[in-house]
């Protein structure tokens, strides 16, 4: 089995809200970055994929299997969601000899699988601590931990990194990464953020309004970034000369000098070739460059210019 999960033509709705619109994705083993701004279809993709509702139109496959009322499938599949659901008066161990328990686990088991995750997701430190007095890191930790208990295939971990801070944001990636590696569990991950995905894995798909609207290596999502349309704000003294210039240059659209003739707004089709030729156009034409800033570096502009 080459792909660990396969989407073709996914829709799902709510009522009047559309959750997913025609998704199609094959997520290959390893880890797969999903990748959108909030509200994209991220969730609703997890959903899915552990079997938590049905699709209303087209055909989905995780683990070679259709997910919906699939309890042996679901055996297989670890689900860490967004939200925050661990009880404040428990401790990290009691909560995952609970969770344990419900996998039908026995003592013996269950004791040795605690203690495997609590190391996994080094946490072993801090599991009799009451979880109410958690971090935001520790909280994730244990969640994590919670998924992992049944050594399942797959796992699943929508925005692990929300609310974390710099420091332990690199600690979840590098766990994220261990997960796979050394691990051997298969893992799909979510963000809004594409910088955090590139540092986890070079698999990434990009959804936006429920669609799915790129997916392949990394290198090629960062050539879509670079090749899309950009709006560039120049500001500074002397910019009629610079502006007479690239005008004659094939890389750009058009050119809106304002009247005081101290900025104006650029719109170029290639903005890699543009910002290469940037300094040497400003030492030729003369002028005193103040700021440069592309409107569009983002990647809310890359969806809406790929959806068209």
């Amino acid at each position: 089995m080459s792909n660990v999960a396969e989407a073709r033509l996914l829709s799902k709705w709510y009522g009047q809200v559309i959750g997913l619109n025609n998704f199609s994705i094959d997520v290959p083993k390893g880890i797969t970055g999903i990748v959108g701004p909030n509200g994209a279809g991220k969730s609703t993709f997890f959903k899915l994929l552990t079997g938590n509702i049905k699709t209303n139109v087209g055909h989905l496959r995780v683990l070679g299997e259709e997910p919906w009322q699939n309890p042996a499938l679901l055996a297989k599949i670890g689900f860490c969601p967004d939200y925050d659901f661990l009880p404040p008066d428990l401790n990290g161990r009691e909560y995952l000899r609970f969770v344990a328990g419900l996998h039908g686990m026995d003592s013996v088991r269950t004791a040795t699988r605690v203690n495997d995750v609590l190391g996994i997701v080094n946490m072993v430190k801090d599991a009799d601590r009451i979880m109410g007095g958690y971090s935001k890191g520790m909280r994730q930790r244990i969640k994590i931990a919670g998924a992992l208990l049944h050594e399942p295939q797959l796992l699943l971990l929508d925005e692990p990194l929300t609310g974390t801070d710099p420091l332990i944001r690199k600690e979840m990636i590098d766990l994220v990464k261990d997960l796979n590696k050394v691990h051997g569990h298969d893992v799909i991950v979510s963000s809004h953020v594409l910088h955090e995905i590139e540092r986890m894995t070079h698999q990434v798909a990009l959804i936006y309004k429920g669609r799915s609207v790129a997916s392949g290596d990394i290198s090629e999502i960062r050539r879509l970034m670079s090749d899309h349309p950009h709006n560039i704000v120049l500001e500074g003294r002397g910019l009629v000369p610079l502006a007479q210039t690239l005008l004659t240059k094939p890389y750009t659209s058009s050119i809106e000098l304002r009247p005081d003739r101290m900025g104006m707004n650029v719109r170029v089709d290639r903005p890699e070739e543009f910002f290469d030729s940037l300094p040497e156009l400003v030492a030729g034409t003369g002028c005193e460059l103040e700021r440069v800033e592309s409107l569009d570096d983002d990647l809310e502009s890359v969806f809406r210019y790929l959806v068209g």
